[in-house]
């Protein structure tokens, strides 16, 4: 049994003395006095239940005890009080529990009569006395409703559960008070995630980065690390209290030192080396020419030996015809599979297995996916495809993933025997589970309006501790299209994700981001095209929707920060036919429906162009405390907390084409020159100051992927338009 430090035990002691040293905010909460059969200050919200006043965890000390007498199915009982709280503060609720019943603490924050969210503690332990607890930020809530909660279903009939000691204590700022964990960095080709927990560490102490490369004399700044004030369960505790960031668009293989500095006094300088992309390799392998079942890959190399080199033979494919699972499964590490032409597999182009470091370069994948004898897609079918825990580091890079076999449903369709017309159907890459440090760039990733993607890319646990690509992960230059749900799925634990320069186009959403659970997550440079909802004829069909997706309804799921900068909206020409003047987004950073929320979301420099002057550019609907909309130019409506978006611009776009195929500001019109500097994201700005949207005026550098810009827009265009009011951004359940 490993044996805590003296300084860790004594952190612990402060910590708990702390606690109980502070004032409790519950009236009655040692159930000390009562009236009229009930304890003073509690509504029972509950009826007939057997309500009495017990003896505590001491022979001085009372408790409040229940026995089941009615059977409510899973309706909870409920005994409950309102407490008024300041803002954005963080409290914890905590009783002496026990009994052959189950219960539980729960808060409810409430905004006047509206309820914001919900949070439970765990239930109690059995018969003898433990004490269970629950912490929240009260955030955007004006009181707390504290509850007592207890099983009523027929199997808990005469149990009992038992509350002493109920304690509502305010707490102070989330502070690391035990030993510095030291500086981690983690890389990619291109990019460093950085963890650090310096004792005292609090979100009122700055940690400032600067980096260089090593053996070179002059730092360059980089932007603060995030301090993560939540308080995360489980094996995810290790990331509270701690701070995160990257620094971004570095050179692959060269190593470069890293300068922190906390609270402008404790400095640390650490070594790390991006990740090279020039590729040992150990063995090379040649593919048969042709394959009429499963390749199975189980022979790979070693970090120190180098990679296993599998190629097909030069103008070879395989066409499975519909015979086989999947092309190719992989069952070994340190593989490259480059060059490869995979056609017809009944579900999967390529499995990946329980693997970590393989390489997917330059194939051409399509004509993959099953469709059900319904006519509804299998779910989830993949070019790419992995479910496995340990799955890590995989690069996908230069490769067509294209024109699956099966057609995802669109939000204009019902699923066959179902009430739900979420899309489902074939994806470019799904990863379920896995550990992150993927890289994913430079692929195409398209098909056409009769086989339709769901996502370009993504998995399942969006509101989880896991999620899509989890953590220390890029997903960069990537054109992605014809997807009837989002471009890109980034949701998830998005520790260090970085997503940046895709071109994205005729999908419902761009970029589905909710929620990030711990972050950062980076959102820069992006660029979207065409918005569609389905491919009909119906005035519906041709609705558009988001640049960006935030929130979800439960904030466990959403405190993880976000940055989204430079982000470029644009507004093609109109559907033909159709009434509204342009094709693009309906909307631009947003939270979807009123129920969801999202905390610590930084935006600068996007440039959101909507079809109409009453759709949504920002849509904050909690008016979160923490959230830091600013610096933006769009047009259309937006909603957040007051004070915000004081540097915004209300404007469209002027723009002219560049040689390469750009749209970029016309200098001297709305958006030129008037963004604000960002260390290390927009360092290269020409002029007074960097530009808003995705393209710097004057830095005439097309990502290779980008398709030209569309030609109808040249000097002096301007999109917007002056309709009557857009529908309500419609409410989507993932």
């Amino acid at each position: 049994m490993k044996i805590p430090s003296l300084p860790a035990i004594l952190s612990l002691l402060f910590l708990s003395g702390f606690l109980h040293a502070q004032e409790n905010l519950l009236p009655n909460g040692d159930f000390s006095t009562w009236s009229d059969g009930k304890p003073a200050h509690w509504s029972i919200w509950t009826k007939g239940q057997e309500i009495t006043q017990s003896e505590g965890p001491t022979t001085e000390s009372k408790s409040l005890n229940i026995t089941l007498k009615k059977a409510y199915g899973k309706k909870s009982g409920e005994i409950i009080q309102r407490i008024p709280v300041k803002a954005d503060t963080r409290y914890r609720l905590s009783a002496q529990v026990k009994g052959d019943g189950e219960g539980i603490l729960q808060i409810k924050r409430l905004s006047g009569k509206k309820e914001l969210s919900r949070h439970s503690s765990k239930s109690n332990k059995g018969p003898e006395w433990s004490e269970i607890s629950v912490t929240v930020n009260s955030g955007n809530a004006d009181q707390l409703m504290v509850q007592m909660r207890w099983n009523q279903e027929e199997k808990n009939l005469d149990k009992s559960v038992a509350f002493a000691d109920m304690q509502l204590v305010e707490l102070g700022d989330m502070t690391h008070t035990g030993e510095e964990v030291p500086p981690r960095i983690v890389a990619t080709y291109n990019n460093l995630g950085i963890y650090w927990k310096p004792t005292g560490g609090t979100a009122k102490k700055e940690v400032t980065v600067a980096y260089r490369k090593k053996g070179t004399s002059q730092w360059k700044e980089a932007l603060p690390l995030w301090f993560d004030d939540m308080q995360h369960p489980g094996s995810t505790e290790q990331h509270t209290a701690e701070y995160r960031g990257s620094i971004v668009l570095l050179e692959s293989g060269t190593p470069y030192e890293v300068k922190l500095t906390f609270d402008g006094q404790l400095e640390r300088i650490v070594e790390a080396q991006t990740r090279s992309d020039n590729f040992k390799i150990a063995k090379r392998v040649e593919l048969p020419a042709t394959q009429t079942e499963t390749f199975v890959i189980t022979e790979g190399g070693s970090e120190s030996e180098g990679y296993v080199l599998y190629e097909m033979p030069e103008g070879s494919a395989w066409d499975l015809a519909d015979q086989a699972v999947a092309n190719i499964e992989v069952q070994a590490s340190y593989v490259i599979l480059r060059g490869l032409t995979l056609k017809g597999a009944k579900n999967h182009g390529i499995v990946l297995k329980n693997v970590t470091d393989v390489v997917i370069e330059n194939c051409d994948i399509s004509g993959w996916g099953e469709t059900r004898a319904s006519g509804q897609a299998k779910n989830l079918n993949a070019a790419i495809f992995a479910n496995a825990k340990g799955l890590e580091r995989i690069t996908i890079q230069h490769n067509d993933l294209h024109h699956p076999r099966s057609d995802s449903n669109s939000w204009n369709q019902k699923r066959p025997g179902t009430n739900s017309s979420h899309p489902e159907g074939p994806q470019g890459i799904v990863f379920r589970g896995g550990q992150g440090g993927h890289v994913i760039r430079f692929n195409r990733i398209y098909s056409d309006f009769d086989h339709m993607f769901n996502d370009g890319m993504g998995e399942t646990k969006n509101f989880s501790y896991g999620g899509f690509p989890v953590k220390d992960s890029d997903v960069h230059d990537n054109f992605v299209s014809h997807c009837w749900d989002d471009g890109l799925e980034i949701e998830g634990a998005d520790m260090n994700v970085r997503v940046y320069n895709n071109y994205i186009d005729n999908t419902y959403g761009a970029i589905g981001a909710a929620a990030p659970s711990l972050g950062p997550l980076y959102i820069f440079r992006n660029v979207y095209g065409v918005s569609i909802k389905h491919n009909g004829t119906n005035p519906n069909d041709y609705r558009g929707h988001y640049l960006v997706k935030l929130g979800n309804e439960k904030p466990q799921w959403t405190h993880g920060r976000m940055y989204i900068f430079h982000n470029t909206n644009l507004q093609p020409p109109a559907f033909e036919g159709f009434t509204d003047l342009t094709s693009g987004a309906q909307s631009g950073i947003v939270f979807t429906s009123n129920k969801k929320t999202q905390k610590n979301i930084v935006t600068r420099n996007n440039l959101l162009d909507v079809r109409k002057d009453r759709d949504w550019a920002i849509r904050d609907t909690q008016l979160t405390e923490s959230n830091d909309f600013d610096y933006d130019m769009h047009d259309g409506r937006t909603m957040y907390k007051e004070g915000s978006g004081a540097n915004n611009i209300i404007a469209n776009p002027t723009y002219r084409r560049t040689e390469n195929g750009l749209l970029e500001l016309v200098p001297g019109t709305p958006g030129h020159d008037a963004g604000a500097r960002i260390p290390n994201f927009n360092d290269g700005y020409v002029g007074d100051a960097p530009d808003m949207g995705a393209v710097e005026t004057g830095v005439d550098r097309r990502p290779a992927l980008w398709p030209e810009f569309p030609e109808w827009l040249g000097e002096g265009s301007d999109t917007s338009t002056t309709e009557a009011p857009a529908e309500e951004p419609v409410e989507i359940t993932e």
